[in-house]
């Protein structure tokens, strides 16, 4: 594949996420209650220091199970912990360490270079390679013979031979040739500072700037974390969070990128506004912490404050993300009954050996209902296994599909808070789970077998339109109702 010159942005309107959107308006509304606590500050530390341990695991320059990780993410990164953790020896443990911690750097750095309101530019991505690479003096390079040798690494100064890695299948990919690496360079900074004055969506603008760097390619070594440092930073002018990378998230980012080299930025976009989604969910759950944090004095005062700030205008607002929830329930119970629809006849005509009749049926509840409360052990594993805290207090309802065979299997789909007190976020959430004879009882049934039925939950709040919830719930419970439909099948086997 040869090098081709790297290529602006043509049409953005499909890129842009309105969940993300939406998110971060929210962000901004709340940011400045959080910003100056402790908890707040915690929180961001421990986001860089997972940026700065991911960005090498991603990249193989060390590997260990994402245990360790979090222990480092808590405790701070310690080459004791590392070896202990990682079964490394403490000499490799040590240099590990000092290449996190230079990591670390590059993430803090990006912060203060925010506050500094500085340029983006040249050199400042090339201060940020020097840095980055301050305890790596060395790298590995192929000659033509195909022969790997260690060179000299070059800090802070663009390629001065080819960096073309070889394929699996044998076929050589193309990066930039260094004497075109500076002309490509100034090119990419340019149409970055075009693209941000026109206000290009920071997913959009991310992806694209983190794709291009990497078809230059323009260092020795570490292009890939410099990639995600740039594409960090965008986030970061908008005032939103740095772009956290995990491996469990490689495999996709590996086929983002190979999308992105056909021209297609989408799946990428999709990766980095998913990321930056969960790393804004996140933020906006330390909220109690912090207001749990405080003396009853300061509660005091904080909450006249916030009655007198709240006018009736925005308390209308928020709550008005109950009346989509309603219209979601609504539609949930139609998709399902759709699928009773069909289902439920064809299972009637099945001939079973007991002379049992197999069946389909809808049952749902909606807010204020008597049963509404039902599902609450599931829904709490689902927000445990989706990290998020359900809340129930201010809105509740579901709506499930059973189907009845020689085994009771049901699809459920519910509709809830997402962390605590009334902040106009909710959640769709959507699981499947068998119902066997309980082996306490002789005659009562327990769930077993509980899977969520999407990788992600459905998120929206009160500050996105109510068109865009629809259109992308409607996608989203499509793909769930087909997940969930695979794993009943799965189920009769």
């Amino acid at each position: 594949m040869e090098y081709s010159a790297i290529e602006g942005l043509i049409e953005t309107s499909e890129l842009e996420s309105s969940e993300l959107a939406a998110l971060g308006a929210l962000w901004k509304e709340k940011k400045g209650e959080l910003e100056d606590s402790g908890e707040y500050q915690n929180f961001i530390k421990k986001m860089q220091r997972e940026w700065a341990i991911e960005t090498g695991i991603i990249e193989r320059l060390y590997s260990w199970d994402r245990g360790v990780t979090e222990t480092l993410i808590e405790q701070g990164v310690d080459s004791t912990l590392i070896s202990h953790g990682g079964g490394i020896n403490r000499e490799e443990a040590e240099n590990i360490a000092k290449m996190i911690h230079d990591q670390q750097s590059i993430v803090e750095g990006l912060f203060g270079f925010v506050k500094g309101e500085q340029p983006f530019s040249e050199h400042f991505i090339r201060s940020m390679h020097e840095q980055l690479t301050a305890h790596q003096d060395h790298t590995e390079a192929m000659t033509p013979e195909g022969r790997l040798v260690r060179v000299k690494l070059l800090k802070g100064r663009y390629k001065e031979q080819p960096n073309n890695p070889k394929r699996q299948d044998g076929s050589i990919h193309k990066y930039c040739p260094p004497e075109l690496v500076t002309d490509e360079m100034e090119r990419l900074v340019r149409l970055y500072a075009e693209y941000e004055e026109q206000g290009v969506a920071p997913e959009i603008l991310s992806g694209w700037l983190h794709h291009r760097f990497t078809q230059i390619h323009p260092f020795q070594d570490g292009n890939g974390r410099i990639a995600r440092a740039i594409a960090s930073l965008v986030f970061l002018k908008a005032g939103l969070f740095p772009l956290v990378i995990r491996d469990s998230d490689r495999e996709i980012y590996i086929t983002a990128l190979e999308h992105a080299d056909q021209n297609d930025l989408l799946p990428l976009v999709k990766l980095f506004a998913k990321r930056q989604r969960d790393s804004i969910l996140s933020a906006l759950g330390i909220q109690q912490q912090v207001e749990q944090a405080k003396h009853s004095q300061q509660i005091i005062t904080n909450a006249i404050a916030l009655l007198n700030k709240k006018s009736r205008m925005e308390k209308e607002q928020i709550r008005s993300v109950y009346d989509v929830s309603g219209k979601l329930q609504v539609r949930a119970e139609e998709k399902l009954d759709e699928i009773r629809q069909q289902l439920d006849p064809q299972l009637r005509e099945v001939d079973t050996a007991s002379g049992e009749t197999y069946n389909a049926s809808l049952k749902y509840a909606r807010d204020g209902q008597q049963d509404s409360y039902y599902f609450r052990r599931q829904i709490v594993e689902m927000a445990k296994m989706h990290d998020y805290y359900a809340n129930s207090d201010h809105y509740k309802s579901w709506t499930r599909l059973v189907i009845y065979t020689a085994n009771i299997f049901e699809i459920v789909f519910s509709i809830h808070g997402y962390g605590h007190g009334d902040n106009g976020v909710m959640v769709v959430s959507g699981f499947t789970f068998e119902k066997v004879p309980s082996e306490e009882t002789n005659t009562g049934t327990e769930s077993t077998n509980i899977k969520s039925s999407n990788r992600d939950i459905f998120q929206f709040n009160y500050l996105e339109s109510e068109e865009n919830i629809l259109k992308r719930f409607d996608e989203w419970l499509d793909d769930s109702i087909t997940f969930a439909l695979a794993e009943w099948q799965k189920s009769l086997a």
